[in-house]
């Protein structure tokens, strides 16, 4: 895996397991209207959260502590201060076609330095915006508070266009009716086009083949996890199928989760409805509990 996505993973990794300024939400303005998916993680939330304060107190259990603090030393950033928001887009269906955009506050003088000692860093100009470019295959760029990280030039370049005001952002999407459903609250959110064509030769799971658009948000309600999926797919009789499929498997995850004597249960107020081809699904969970079932501490959940 090439190193900008593995420093994107690793930043969105690092919060999303151990993750006070103004709240992070996507910006319209960054995303262009080709977009194919969306990912954003408002880590400014997601710390607020009842699930963000107890993983910050598991940072040692997680093993996090001496990677967060050597990341900082090599890069003088505090993770779990000066990073904001992440949010990834998508494209096109290859690796190459993703850029991610950190916002927060950057010691952009040090980052540069750093590059300016890497003997294949070059500056491209592009516009009012200067490109980075090192190791071959990996760009980057500063604007404002965002760093934006590709494997792709003309990816990024096309990320910078829409900044810039040259080319039209999410707004003129369908991506934009999903957006709109976001939750004020949500820390997480991915909104995708058509994950039926994304994922199609890589996967056999039938409800990914049968899938369109998809939205997808996490938010906390009075300690309580609230995950909502929302897709669409081609036909009623598809809707209806989904819904019935996903009923019979909590089902038959809850048989087994009772002969093992677990004390996990999946919910049965899991609330899936569907409205002619879509589906809906919402989970509200306490907090504490999924927390519990993550770190191995309630037995069963071997099963998943």
């Amino acid at each position: 895996m090439k190193k900008a996505v593995v420093l994107f993973l690793t930043v969105l990794l690092v919060f999303i397991f151990c993750c006070e300024l103004k709240a992070s939400s996507l910006q319209k303005s960054i995303v262009p209207a080709e977009a194919l998916w969306v990912v954003h993680v408002d880590l400014i939330k997601f710390k607020a959260s009842r699930l963000g304060d107890i993983i910050l107190n598991e940072i040692d259990a997680l093993g996090l502590k001496d990677k967060i603090g050597h990341f900082q030393k090599q890069f003088k950033m505090d993770l779990l201060n000066d990073i904001e928001g992440v949010t990834a887009i998508g494209l096109g269906k290859d690796e190459n076609d993703i850029v991610v955009c950190l916002k927060g506050n950057f010691n952009q003088d040090f980052l540069l330095g750093l590059l300016g000692m890497e003997d294949s860093h070059q500056e491209i100009p592009y516009g009012k915006y200067t490109l980075h470019n090192w190791d071959n295959d990996e760009f980057g760029a500063f604007v404002d508070d965002l760093a934006l990280i590709a494997q792709n030039k003309n990816a990024l370049m096309r990320v910078l266009d829409v900044i810039s005001g040259k080319k039209a952002d999410i707004s003129s999407s369908s991506l934009m009716a999903y957006l709109k459903k976001v939750p004020s609250n949500a820390f997480f959110s991915a909104m995708v086009k058509d994950i039926s064509a994304i994922a199609k030769g890589e996967t056999k799971v039938f409800v990914f083949k049968k899938m369109k658009s998809a939205l997808l948000t996490l938010a906390e309600v009075k300690e309580n996890l609230d995950l909502r999926l929302d897709f669409m797919v081609d036909t009623i009789e598809d809707a209806n199928n989904i819904e019935n499929a996903i009923k019979g498997l909590i089902a038959l995850a809850n048989m087994h989760l009772s002969e093992e004597d677990s004390a996990l249960r999946i919910p049965k107020d899991i609330v899936i409805s569907t409205k002619k081809n879509k589906v809906q699904i919402e989970l509200v969970y306490p907090t504490d509990d999924l927390v519990n079932i993550l770190l191995g501490k309630v037995k069963g959940n071997s099963f998943f």
